[in-house]
This record gives structure tokens, C-alpha cells and sequence, in this order.
């Protein structure tokens, strides 16, 4: 039976099947898509803080064959069979627009095709489903996760003359290359576009505004459908705001669509102190008025990234003190996410094995009925 999500059978024109039951998987951040906190060894003495700034600064050859090797290295087999050893039975794989090769007079990016292929044949082996996910677009989607964009993260995709083709053109690719393989779950759209908002009468954020990510959703849907069965879901981001999405693809026509909230509690409005029960309280309903609140507009909820970084206020708290508070805060965020089909944390592994966010350490030490 192919692995997907567990959506009630009462929603027909969403259904899927699952044969391993609730989603408890990892994003395999930094694969594809290097980021500094992941890998910090690939920008070692560059001066960069992002892929652009990295290929910048080493020039197309050598970033090109930099990525290859890292490619080749970071995950490996041994990471899946990791994986399912300790309860997980899915991955959440960030791909960029390039995923099939790009070159410009700009910028060059190799196909990552060939690895993602590899992490098919890994899944399948060891009984791990995979969710590939957009998560890059030309011209930049923001980060919803991020509560002011910062001015690598703007939204500028929505404006730009070829980005919603190439978003397009990549996920039909996709859906094409990978639509019918067992282990697929599905294809999420976007990553976490920043969405612009109305903040009371006469002030709007900025961000892409929500008609264009709608539209965007639609055309997607219907090209990734057919290359792709029903049994296998369409993901869609709530950009932070799952109750704007009430009434959105309510046809028939629309089956099997997840809506993913990522649930992060560390920052600004969100930052909890989990030194204290209250805070753990307080981050613990926040969780589940999102997912209840998601479920309202209609849709079944994935957590799609959340992790065990929070606010720990005491300077004297050692090592061990931290590491005890956070595997309580990972086990009390696993027992809210109970309303939604599942969760993905953020991420499977990191070079410096950061404990809140990498999951060999931060699940690695949970009971396997924990995760189950």
C-alpha cells in the first residue's frame, strides 16, 4: 500500500491512505538548499550567509563542485535506516527551483535530480515516505517562520517576469519524475511564503498578497494532478494565518489537500520561557489553537517543521538542566500535535549536532513510544 498521510475517510474528496498510520518524520534542511546553521563548514572563511552570497563568493566552478561533494556526503543511506530505527517514517525534502539544473550569465546549479532519486530508493528500502517540498522560488517567497523579513527574505517572486512559470514548471517536473513512485506522500507547493495581511483599515504588510498565492495554489494543484494520483496529497503553506484560508478549494475537483503550519515558539510574539510551567502551558495551547484553527478552514493539518528551541531565562542553567527542560518541551509538543496527521521536525541532522533543533538529539533520546 503507497505511504501517504491518515486522513479520515470521511473526507472523501481529501482522502488517502496510510500504511504506516500518523506522519512522524524530519525535514532534510541544508541537503539541497545549504544553509549556515545546518552545514557552517561549507561557508568557512567565504563571508557568505546564503546559497547566492555563497556561489558569489567562490564563483560558479568552484561552488558548483563544492555542492557536489556536499551532495554526495551529507546524507547518506545509513541516515534513513537511522531513521526508522528510532520510529520515524518520514521525510520532508526542501528542494529548490533548480532541482533539474540551471545556468545563466548569472548563476550556476547543478540537478539534484539524481539525489533526490537516491532518497527515494532509501525510503523505499526502509519504509520511510517522502514530501518533497518547493521550498525556493526565483526572486524570493520570504519566510513566513521569519517575524520581520530580513532583506535576503523578501517576497520579490510574486513581481518577477519568469518566477511563477519556473515555480510552476519545477513542480509539474516533479509530479512528472516522481508522481507515481510508492514511497512519494506528496508535493508541498511552497515552503512558507511570507503572505501579505490587512493590519486594520489602511495598512497592509508586506508580503505576497494572498489572491496571487491562491491563484498560484489552483494552477499548481491542477498540474501536479496529472502526474499524480489522489492517493498522493497537495501541500499548501498557511503563511502563518491558517484561518484565512476558510473556503478555499472547496470543488470536488480538489482531493487529498493538506493545509502545513510550521510551530515554532522562540521569538518575538511566540517566545516562551519553557523554564516555567506556565510557558510550557502556554506554548502548548498556542500549538493546538493553530491546528484547531486550521482545521476550521477546512483542511487536515501536518505540522511541516517545529522544533525544541524556546526561551530558557535562567543564565545559570547548565548543559544538562538545558537538555532536561527541552526533551520536556519535545515530548509535551509531541502530545499536542495529536489533531494534526503528523509533524516533520526541523531537522534531521546539523554539523554542530544542535540540540534543539537537530533530531538524532533532540528525539534520539525519546522512548520510542514517545514518537509513536
Amino acid at each position: 500500500m503507497p505511504l501517504g498521510f491518515n486522513v479520515p475517510l470521511a473526507r472523501s474528496r481529501r482522502s488517502s491512505t496510510d500504511a504506516l498510520g500518523r506522519v512522524r518524520g524530519v525535514n532534510l534542511a541544508g541537503w539541497f538548499i545549504p544553509e549556515p546553521w545546518v552545514t557552517p563548514s561549507l561557508f568557512a572563511a567565504t563571508g557568505a550567509s546564503n546559497d547566492t552570497e555563497l556561489q558569489q563568493a567562490l564563483g560558479a566552478s568552484a561552488y558548483c563542485e563544492r555542492m557536489r561533494h556536499h551532495y554526495e556526503t551529507f546524507v547518506s543511506e545509513d541516515d534513513f535506516r537511522r531513521m526508522a530505527a528510532i520510529g520515524l517514517n518520514a521525510v520532508r525534502l526542501p528542494v529548490p527551483w533548480y532541482a533539474f539544473g540551471s545556468q545563466s550569465a548569472d548563476a550556476c546549479h547543478v540537478t539534484v535530480v539524481d539525489y533526490i532519486d537516491r532518497a527515494m530508493e532509501w525510503g523505499e528500502k526502509h519504509g520511510v515516505s517522502v514530501l518533497l517540498d518547493l521550498a525556493t522560488v526565483p526572486g524570493g517567497q520570504g519566510d513566513s517562520n521569519e517575524p520581520v523579513p530580513m532583506p535576503d527574505l523578501i517576497a520579490e517572486w510574486h513581481s518577477s517576469t519568469n518566477g511563477r512559470h519556473a515555480a510552476l514548471e519545477v513542480l509539474e517536473r516533479l509530479a512528472t519524475r516522481y508522481g507515481s513512485s510508492d514511497i512519494l506522500s506528496g508535493i508541498e507547493l511552497l515552503d512558507s511564503p511570507v503572505m501579505s495581511v490587512r493590519r486594520g483599515l489602511f495598512s497592509v504588510t508586506d508580503g505576497i498578497p494572498i489572491h496571487y498565492l491562491r491563484n498560484f495554489y489552483r494552477d499548481a494543484y491542477e498540474l501536479v494532478r496529472t502526474h499524480m494520483p489522489v492517493s498522493k496529497a497537495v501541500v499548501f503553506s498557511a503563511s502563518g494565518h491558517p484561518d484565512l484560508w476558510r473556503g478555499f478549494m472547496r470543488g470536488a475537483r480538489y482531493e487529498n489537500v493538506l493545509i502545513d503550519l510550521h510551530l515554532y515558539h522562540y521569538r518575538d510574539e511566540t517566545a516562551q520561557d519553557i523554564t516555567s510551567p506556565r510557558g510550557i502551558r502556554d506554548a502548548i495551547a498556542r500549538a493546538r489553537h493553530e491546528i484547531r484553527a486550521a482545521r476550521a478552514a477546512g483542511f487536515p493539518v501536518i505540522v511541516g517543521e517545529w522544533s525544541g528551541a524556546a526561551v530558557l531565562s535562567s543564565a545559570s542553567i547548565t548543559p544538562e538542566g538545558r537538555a532536561a527542560y527541552e526533551r520536556v518541551f519535545v515530548a509535551n509538543q509531541l502530545a499536542a500535535f495529536e489533531g494534526a496527521q503528523g509533524w516533520y521536525f526541523q531537522t534531521w541532522k546539523t554539523e554542530k549536532r544542535l540540540p534543539a533543533w537537530d533530531a538524532r538529539v533532540a528525539l534520539g533520546t525519546l522512548e520510542r513510544a514517545m514518537i509513536e
